[in-house]
């Protein structure tokens, strides 16, 4: 199967691909849980909201859909620092090793 790529910008945009994924490798929910280690019901409550579940656990149901995720990060966010990707070599505005890119929310906000 040809490597695809689509953009999501929230966790339902999940709900078809999911579906879809399951059913072109032919499993049913039922079969899906059962490599995942989880019941039918867990397999469509995932499927109907794909939120409920962490990013560990997306992560394995999608890798045994022959699946995965790929971060992206734009420069457009925050202070514009972007840690090097695998392969670039740093620049003046990366981050120092061991410095985090994540800033305290402000009060009373999200």
């Amino acid at each position: 199967m040809a490597a695809t790529s689509s953009p999501l910008h929230i966790a339902d945009q999940l709900k078809p691909m999911l579906r879809s994924l399951r059913k072109k490798r032919g499993l049913t929910q039922a079969q899906l849980g059962q490599l995942l280690g989880v019941s039918q019901a867990r397999v469509a409550e995932i499927e109907a909201n794909p939120g409920v579940v962490g990013i560990a656990a997306m992560l394995k149901v999608l890798s045994t859909l022959g699946a995965g995720l790929q971060l992206q990060v734009h420069d457009s966010f925050g202070s514009g620092l972007m840690a090097p990707m695998r392969g670039q070599a740093p620049t003046q505005n990366d981050p120092k090793p061991g410095t985090t890119l994540a800033r305290k929310p402000k009060r009373g906000t999200w």
